[in-house]
């Protein structure tokens, strides 16, 4: 007979490692209740509906894939590695599940689906705010860049939108790398520039 588990903590701990292993959407209460040895109604208590403990999987997935690591910042870390970073954390919780997450949460009920969005909104908005601290902190950032288009405000919700399109895609993120060096830091900005000039007079000394 498995040890009862009534701790709330433990319960999404377990929640989980189901959801990893066989996918969010074959994740019940009836399900949770048996692999932790207990009533079904002990659940409840913690997770009134399906969508409550939907949730708080997704909410410990990006405890665990971020909050963890990339909220404690390098300070000698440029705000592409910390981009760069994140994208690989994620990456590699990804990874370690046994199902695509992504195919698994579009495969949710609608009132799932509600449930999840309530839940990331807050998450999204402390992502975006973790990376405009480590942009504000960079001293290698041309601040006199960061306007328009490049307003921390408006790069942020860019960059966290690229990454996921990544991930759904399984492609990488080494166009948006590339383009924020290029766009933040002077150094970079002269060193493509540098090259394109050089090989652009390679050319022409070859035609």
């Amino acid at each position: 007979m498995p040890k009862q588990v009534i701790d709330k903590d433990k319960l999404i701990d377990q929640a989980y490692s189901i959801a990893a292993r066989e996918g969010i959407s074959a994740l019940s209460v009836r399900k949770l209740a048996a692999a932790c040895g207990i009533a079904v109604g002990s659940v409840y208590m913690y997770f009134p509906t399906k969508a409550d403990l939907t949730a708080a999987v997704f909410t410990r997935f990006f405890g665990q894939a971020l909050f963890e690591e990339c909220c404690r910042v390098d300070g000698s870390e440029t705000f592409t590695d910390y981009v760069r970073k994140l994208r690989g954390a994620l990456d590699v919780a990804l990874a370690e599940m046994d199902v695509d997450w992504f195919a698994e949460m579009r495969r949710l009920p609608r009132s799932e689906h509600e449930a999840l969005e309530a839940a990331r909104g807050p998450m999204l908005a402390h992502m975006e705010q973790g990376l405009q601290h480590v942009l504000e902190a960079d001293p290698a950032v041309v601040r006199s860049r960061l306007v328009g288009a490049l307003n921390p405000e408006k790069l942020c919700p860019f960059i966290l939108g690229t990454i996921f399109t990544s991930l759904m895609e399984g492609s990488d993120c080494e166009p948006l790398f590339a383009l924020l060096d290029t766009s933040l830091y002077e150094a970079v900005a002269e060193s493509r520039a540098s090259e394109s000039v050089a090989a652009a007079l390679i050319e022409k000394k070859d035609c």
